[in-house]
């Protein structure tokens, strides 16, 4: 089990060690950041991703309960966590973070909209036009979100709902290779199959590198032998 700091500090030293100064320099400068981290506001938070970096999941886990404890909720600390249970395999409570994230997301622009007519009523319009800013500045839900909400769903076998997921970043991203291949499985374990051969073979003509990925990928093996999925990986 590591601590960030003696974790990069090991490393700063093995790459000393093997004549790779820049590298170890690059890791000293990562511990004089967390050096810094622990007198900063958000020192808890910052701690959670510090462990996420170096694998301690249950650590981070914990940190950000203490998170909750002390600070206010907020959408960065449920997404974290949804993040956090989901590479420790808790994939129930990991939908139930990005829907918490979700609500607290819609809470907090609620507020903030209703303060802005609050100021407009007393004629302070400066501060509302402060929150007005706030408003517009607000973190929307991103690709990132519905990616990870669409892997979760998957590992639950909630297939329709990850591929809607997907379908919200494809919006934007059409051609975005990773999301359709996320895609093509959540069509091919909902039981469409035809629609999947469509989107894989979107996704290796975007990205040909993708076939080598499909044939070692078990998640297809259940189509593995048909001659569609063989011409779309070149077999």
């Amino acid at each position: 089990m590591s601590e960030p700091k003696e974790y990069w500090a090991l490393k700063a030293e093995e790459y000393k060690k093997a004549g790779k100064f820049e590298d170890s320099v690059k890791m000293l400068d990562k511990v004089h950041e967390l050096e810094k981290e622990d007198k900063a506001d958000n020192f808890w938070h910052k701690k959670a991703i510090n462990y996420c970096e170096i694998g301690e999941y249950e650590k981070a886990k914990d940190v950000l309960y203490k998170d909750l404890e002390i600070n206010q909720k907020s959408y960065e600390t449920f997404f974290l966590m949804g993040k956090i249970f989901y590479e420790l395999k808790k994939y129930e409570e990991s939908l139930e973070c990005y829907n918490k994230a979700v609500e607290e997301h819609n809470r907090q622009h609620l507020k903030n909209t209703q303060k802005i007519d609050q100021m407009k009523n007393i004629r302070k319009f400066e501060e509302a036009v402060k929150y007005s800013d706030i408003v517009h500045q607000e973190k929307q839900l991103d690709h990132e979100y519905w990616y990870q909400k669409g892997m979760v769903l998957n590992k639950l076998r909630k297939f329709n709902e990850a591929s809607s997921c997907f379908d919200i970043i494809l919006e934007t991203k059409q051609d975005n290779p990773k999301i359709l291949y996320e895609l093509a499985k959540s069509e091919l374990w909902a039981g469409n199959k035809q629609k999947s051969f469509e989107i894989l073979e979107k996704a290796c003509i975007i990205e040909p590198q993708i076939k080598e990925k499909l044939r070692m990928d078990k998640d297809f093996e259940q189509i593995a032998e048909e001659k569609e999925f063989q011409v779309i990986t070149g077999l």
